[in-house]
Parts: structure tokens; C-alpha cells; sequence
């Protein structure tokens, strides 16, 4: 009986502390901070789509990793013709971001150029040569990631 009354008071005690102002405000702005960084986020990756769309980037496919994993919220995965292609669409992300102020955390394979990886974080850009690509299967290997891309890609370009 006294555990029950003991639970109650912890309980009660909660409760007003939820309900306090103080702690709505802390909950509204933790909300709204949250808002702004979605915002952000959808914002770089959709210049980094672009970017890639606009060098004529194949096979476009955008990944939501956010439920699956802590390594990235998205990736990108493009394919290029060729390894002239593939670094000028890697240039290409690397330039649009850098614009806003966003530089890569890392660039991985650009001088080889099958599979170079951009690196920001939240989200990663993969350009690959076809044949890359066909051999590290990203896609399967994520194949329960959501596909995101025509959130990010205008109709006429897919």
C-alpha cells in the first residue's frame, strides 16, 4: 500500500512538471529547433540533387536512413557515365554546398573516381560508375531504407 501511495506522489510530481510553463517552453522550442534543422537538412539535399541533376547524373535514387541507422539521415546515390563524369558531378555537390557554407566531413575514391563518397554527416552523396555501383549494392544492402527520392527530384528528371 504505501509503494502505491509512493507512486502516486512520483507520479503527481511528474505531472506538474510537464504541465509547468517553464517546461512547455523548454518543449516548444526543443520542437521548433528540430523544425529549422529538418529544414536545413531537406534544404542542403536538395541543392545537392540539383547539382547532380543538373550534370545529368543517372539513376538518382535518394535513401531515408534516419529510422534504420546513426550513420547518415540520407544517401544519395547517382551514377555517371564516366570518371570525367563522376568527378564533375562529386565538383558539383561539393560547389553547391560549399556556397551555403557546408563543406564535406570527408571525400573518399575521387582520385580513382568508380565510387567517390561526400561525406556531410547527415547526408551522403555516392557517385559511381555503373559497374561500382552494380558490385557494392548499396541499395540492397540499405533495401529497407525508405526510398525518398521523388520528394527530391522533379518528375521530369527521374
Amino acid at each position: 500500500m504505501v509503494v502505491g501511495a509512493v507512486d502516486d506522489l512520483i507520479a503527481d510530481a511528474v505531472k506538474k512538471i510537464r504541465e509547468s510553463p517553464e517546461e512547455m517552453e523548454r518543449a516548444r522550442r526543443r520542437e521548433a529547433e528540430a523544425a529549422r534543422v529538418d529544414e536545413a537538412l531537406t534544404k542542403r539535399l536538395k541543392k545537392g540533387v540539383a547539382a547532380l541533376l543538373d550534370k545529368k547524373a543517372e539513376k538518382l535514387v535518394v535513401l531515408k536512413l534516419a529510422e534504420l541507422t546513426s550513420v547518415a539521415d540520407y544517401f544519395v546515390l547517382a551514377s555517371a557515365t564516366n570518371d570525367r563524369q563522376c568527378k564533375a558531378l562529386a565538383d558539383a555537390v561539393e560547389e553547391t554546398l560549399r556556397a551555403d557554407g557546408v563543406r564535406p566531413l570527408s571525400v573518399e575514391g575521387y582520385e580513382s573516381a568508380h565510387w567517390i563518397l561526400i561525406d556531410y554527416g547527415d547526408i551522403v552523396f555516392h557517385v559511381f560508375l555503373d559497374e561500382a555501383r552494380r558490385f557494392y549494392g548499396l541499395e540492397r544492402l540499405w533495401g529497407d531504407a525508405p526510398e525518398t527520392t521523388e520528394t527530391f527530384v522533379p518528375a521530369r528528371s527521374r
